[in-house]
């Protein structure tokens, strides 16, 4: 003790008025210690005793400036004092609830949630009818995941207090997280029935209505929130979702772009609107948005992923598979980046290294049936094929590619009945079942393969070795690099540049290769458009072709390089097709030229091989007098 004895006893009846009588019981502990018999200390003393005695048993209300102080402090955010500074009071104001309530609510906010929870009960032993209680503990069992618990206190909130129009807010938010879309939806439309302007509620119901397959009257809430609230970024965010699962794109950008001008720093609307660009085949746009999304937010994993499905698109292929690993850095438990990277390296011909990441996702994420699908596709043979076709279905009973790939499969086991069943529903329009169709209306059923090395490896068996391969579409080499290892000599024409025009979906200047010339040996590169380059090239006489690989994708292209191969093609000559199949339009490209050929030529063909994955066909071409 610092103070003399006096002026200690005058400070300690200065705390007493003042309302502050755990600091006076403290003075009168301290000279107590050192002058037991002090007569006016032990009085006081006792009196201060028999007083916080009489506080504790009363309802009294305490000192409304104590009150206050605690009141700001909640407000300025400080938690931490509200805490340190409410114990004492709750000492001794026992039966006071605002101590409590605010107690709670620092907890709350200070997320610790089991304190907050402990306190609020507290409230309501003493006020059974405490609404506010009940909300914000049901509010903190939302929080924690605990939706049963979370309804039952927010139904008990209602029964007090019905017109709480927050609580039937956040009530739907509860149903909603269970998968109850329908609940959920009643109680978010309740919450705008009682208070109209409720721009979070008009916000949440978009949401659910969305997940609930209902997306123009989710477009509608989504609307009204942002009239409400026109500050409102996550619901332009919302709705530009929506519209883009509509395929509204280009709505779906503005979207987007209202919530970036709200908010300039906003990384998911950067990188949902690289998506649209994606789709839209926008690849460079799309691309930039990503980059803009990481430059805000620099651990944006999913942004990195994104990025490397448009670098994907776009052809970069080690570029995409940076961006994956980059996704992987930052978030090593993601499923989707091994499996999209897998696709990547996939198609780059690394085929242990794409099964491992498929893999990888699947020890991640085992029900994830779409890498269950992509393994099907490096399968060595049609069981092993199935079995992960299976696999897939086993956790997505709804995947159609896997669906119609494996009714195809089976009819190639010769059971014809599930395929059959297929061509008289809905799927009947499917590319798929159009692809398939095809195959199956054939002559004699082709050799079927999984891997485009595969059929490769086939053609090769029966093609002349001694004769050059000629390969139109060569991209950044990978086939060309194959095919050479057995014939020795190939020429390869290209613009390397990209597609010259687009191609339905994909923009002109997909698949460039920056103008860069794969560097081969026994390779001869031709440079330029088909239209442009094979008029001079074939104005002398070529060899005879081995293998022909057509890979231009495009009608125009792959036509006047098959007019002009025509030299060079002989009843041995195998030609084989990298896009002939299963694409939505593939009608109208490959076939339809190689279709074209044979009818102004009086030619017909022979499929010898076919693979559903990769989308290629084989054939030779039989020649008619």
């Amino acid at each position: 003790m610092t103070l003399p004895v006096n002026k200690a006893l005058r400070k300690a009846q200065s705390y007493i008025k003042a309302g502050e009588l755990a600091e006076a019981e403290q003075l009168y502990k301290q000279v107590l210690s050192k002058f037991p018999k002090n007569k006016k200390a032990n009085q006081g003393y006792q009196k201060l005793k028999a007083g916080i005695t009489s506080n504790r048993s009363s309802s009294s209300k305490p000192p409304q400036e104590k009150v206050q102080e605690l009141v700001d402090l909640y407000n300025q955010g400080q938690f931490k004092e509200v805490l340190e500074k409410a114990k004492p009071l709750i000492s001794l104001f026992p039966r006071v609830d605002i101590f409590y309530n605010l107690t709670a609510a620092s907890h709350g906010r200070l997320k610790n949630l089991d304190q907050a929870i402990e306190n609020f009960n507290k409230v309501l032993e003493l006020n059974p009818k405490d609404a506010i209680a009940y909300f914000n503990i049901a509010t903190i069992f939302l929080e924690q995941k605990k939706f049963d618990l979370a309804i039952e206190n927010y139904q008990k909130c209602l029964i007090i207090k019905p017109n709480h129009a927050e609580a039937y807010d956040n009530m739907g938010s509860a149903l909603k997280a269970q998968s109850n879309f329908n609940e959920a939806i009643q109680q978010f439309t309740q919450a705008i029935n009682l208070k109209p302007n409720f721009a979070q509620a008009h916000y949440n119901l978009g949401v659910v209505l969305q997940e609930a397959g209902n997306p123009e009257a989710a477009i509608t809430s989504h609307e009204k929130a942002c009239e409400i609230r026109p500050s409102f970024f996550k619901a332009y965010l919302a709705m530009g979702n929506v519209l883009h699962d509509k395929s509204q794109l280009d709505a779906a950008i503005d979207s987007y772009k209202q919530a970036i001008k709200i908010k300039p720093d906003y990384a998911n609307a950067y990188s949902n609107m690289g998506n649209v660009l994606r789709d839209k085949g926008e690849l460079d746009a799309a691309i930039d948005s990503y980059k803009q999304a990481i430059m805000i937010k620099p651990d944006y994993a999913e942004a990195y992923s994104n990025m490397g499905n448009a670098l994907h698109n776009k052809g970069e292929l080690n570029a995409a598979i940076d961006s994956y690993e980059q996704a992987i850095k930052i978030k090593p438990d993601y499923a989707e980046a091994y499996n999209n990277m897998g696709n990547v390296l996939h198609d780059k011909g690394e085929l242990n290294a794409a099964i491992d990441s498929y893999e990888q996702a699947i020890k991640i994420k085992p029900d994830y049936a779409e890498a269950y699908w992509n393994l099907s596709g490096t399968a060595g043979d049609m069981v092993e094929a199935k079995n992960w076709l299976k696999e897939c279905l086993k956790f997505d009973d709804s995947h159609v590619l896997a669906k119609l790939t494996l009714a195809a499969l089976n009819f190639y086991e010769g059971n014809e009945e599930e395929f059959d069943t297929f061509i008289n529903t809905s799927l009947w329009d499917h590319p798929y079942t159009r692809s398939f169709s095809w195959v199956f209306s054939l002559p004699e059923l082709p050799k079927l393969y999984f891997t485009r090395e595969q059929l490769f490896d086939f053609i090769s068996e029966g093609a002349t070795h001694s004769r050059p391969f000629y390969e139109y579409g060569v991209w950044r080499g990978q086939s060309f690099k194959y095919l050479i290892k057995t014939f020795k000599k190939g020429y390869g024409f290209d613009t390397f540049e990209g597609l010259p025009e687009d191609w339905h979906s994909q923009k002109a200047g997909t698949y460039s290769s920056d103008g860069n010339i794969p560097k081969v040996d026994g390779g001869e590169f031709i440079q330029g458009k088909f239209e442009d380059t094979l008029p001079e090239f074939f104005s002398v006489q070529r060899p005879v072709a081995s293998v022909i690989n057509f890979d231009a994708d495009l009608y125009s292209s792959t036509i006047c390089a098959l007019n002009y191969s025509k030299s060079v093609i002989d009843g041995n000559t195998i030609l084989i097709f990298d896009e002939f199949i299963i694409n939505e339009y593939w009608e109208e490209d490959e076939y339809k030229a190689l279709e074209e050929f044979c009818s102004e030529n009086n030619f017909s063909y022979e499929v010898l091989a076919v693979s559903f994955y990769t989308k290629q066909v084989a054939v030779k071409l039989l020649m008619h007098d």
